[in-house]
Parts: structure tokens; C-alpha cells; sequence
């Protein structure tokens, strides 16, 4: 079970900090006032956020395919 905690549990992160990220981009390019710039900069927070965590991810992710295989072999 903690495989596939440790497996889909970074992907899941990252694929919602990436649509976030994205979203915040959209709303922020939406709307023409100033006002919605900080929506850009929150959306490039995110973005950093998940650059200096995706070593965490990543090994999260190798260490969770690795008790996958060696339960499987």
C-alpha cells in the first residue's frame, strides 16, 4: 500500500501545482486592470515552489516504483 502511496502521491502534486499554476496565468492575463497581476506572481510562487520540491517528489517517486518492482519480483 505504501508503494503506491509513495508512487502517485508526487504525481498527483505536481500535476496540481502545474494546472494551478496555469489557472492563476489565465485569470491573471483575463483580466486587464492591475489589480490581477498578483495572480501572475502567486501563479510563478506556485510554480518555484514546485521546483524546489520536486527533489522531495522525485525521490518520493523513485522510492515507491522501487518497493512496486521488488514486490512484484
Amino acid at each position: 500500500m505504501w508503494a503506491h502511496v509513495l508512487l502517485w502521491t508526487p504525481i498527483a502534486l505536481t500535476v496540481a501545482g502545474v494546472v494551478l499554476g496555469l489557472g492563476l496565468f489565465a485569470a491573471a492575463d483575463a483580466d486587464p486592470t492591475h489589480s490581477s497581476s498578483a495572480l501572475g506572481y502567486l501563479g510563478l510562487v506556485v510554480w518555484g515552489g514546485l521546483a524546489v520540491v520536486s527533489p522531495v517528489l522525485l525521490g518520493s517517486f523513485i522510492a515507491g516504483l522501487v518497493m512496486l518492482i521488488r514486490t512484484r519480483g
